[in-house]
């Protein structure tokens, strides 16, 4: 009876002093061990007891304060390289618009229903026949309106005042890329990935659609042609939240850490520590200001 008393004390003291147990503080000291350079690994000495610890470099994509971000005031350049021949000179039924209400459904029905901005203005179209030229990059973030909104890129093709044309207006590429308030460079699509389907406003005639660019054509008839190649649609406001580099885990115990910069700059590398347990938590940042020359 003796011996059992003894055991269950042992196991309430124990018991005691597990649940006294606290997670660790997550206190960082973070200091830098001689010169920055780019393309050199720049080390870290790290003391603390933190149990986890995550390196966000400062550079876009890696930066602690936009780890939770989910939608930004991005940028949406495009640019492409247009061409057209067949008639005596530049004949203007060639436009580029763009829609962020557009529902999606390539139909003209559906098409005709949506607000279009003429955005043709803000590019450069050939000013005379057979020569490819550059369109020059336009930023089309004012289109778009909610956070969810989808931008779609047309380009058209029309005759509309019964005259014949026989012109052709060719794409040749196009570049689509959203850009980050930070500068971080997403490409959304070129040519060939960028979704076109036609919609026939009116008449019968078509784009011919990648293959490696964009082709219509008109013909003799007298009847209207209006005809559309209409992209998928861009996430233009959409993030992706930075993310970091795990230093310290359940299976890792570092106080040694090294990162390599590959552009001069200065960045302010964050450290963030975390202890987690079942009764407690502690966490905290350690912040680095880091000079990368050449």
């Amino acid at each position: 009876m003796k011996t059992s008393t003894i055991i269950i004390a042992a196991a309430i003291a124990l018991t005691a002093a597990s649940c006294s147990n606290e997670a660790p503080d997550a206190a960082l000291n973070v200091t830098v061990q001689g010169s920055c350079k780019a393309g050199e690994p720049v080390r870290f000495t790290i003391s603390g007891d933190a149990d986890n610890i995550v390196f966000y470099s400062g550079e876009p994509g890696h930066i602690f304060g936009l780890r939770d971000r989910h939608s930004a005031d991005n940028d949406l350049l495009v640019d492409f390289v247009a061409y057209t021949d067949q008639s005596t000179g530049v004949h203007p039924n060639f436009q580029v618009l763009a829609s962020s209400d557009f529902n999606g459904i390539y139909e003209p029905a559906d098409v005709a229903a949506a607000t279009w901005t003429d955005v043709t203005g803000l590019f450069t179209l050939p000013d005379k026949t057979g020569a490819n030229t550059p369109s020059g990059t336009a930023n089309l973030k004012h289109i778009v309106t909610s956070d969810d909104a989808k931008l779609y890129i047309a380009f058209r093709y029309f005759d509309l005042d019964n005259t014949p044309e026989k012109n052709r207006w060719v794409v040749r590429s196009i570049n689509i890329e959203k850009v980050s308030p930070e500068g971080a460079v997403t490409t959304l699509a070129d040519i060939k990935t960028a979704g076109w389907k036609n919609v026939i406003m009116s008449g019968d005639k078509q784009w011919t659609l990648p293959g490696s660019q964009l082709l219509a054509a008109g013909n003799t008839a007298t009847a209207d042609k209006d005809f559309w190649a209409i992209s998928t649609g861009f996430n233009v406001r959409s993030s992706e939240p930075s993310t970091g580099v795990v230093v310290r885990s359940i299976a890792t115990d570092n106080s040694e850490f090294s990162y390599t910069y590959e552009k001069p700059g200065v960045y302010d590398a964050i450290f963030a520590g975390y202890s987690v347990w079942y009764n407690s938590e502690s966490s905290s940042t350690a912040a680095v200001r880091i000079t990368v020359s050449e």
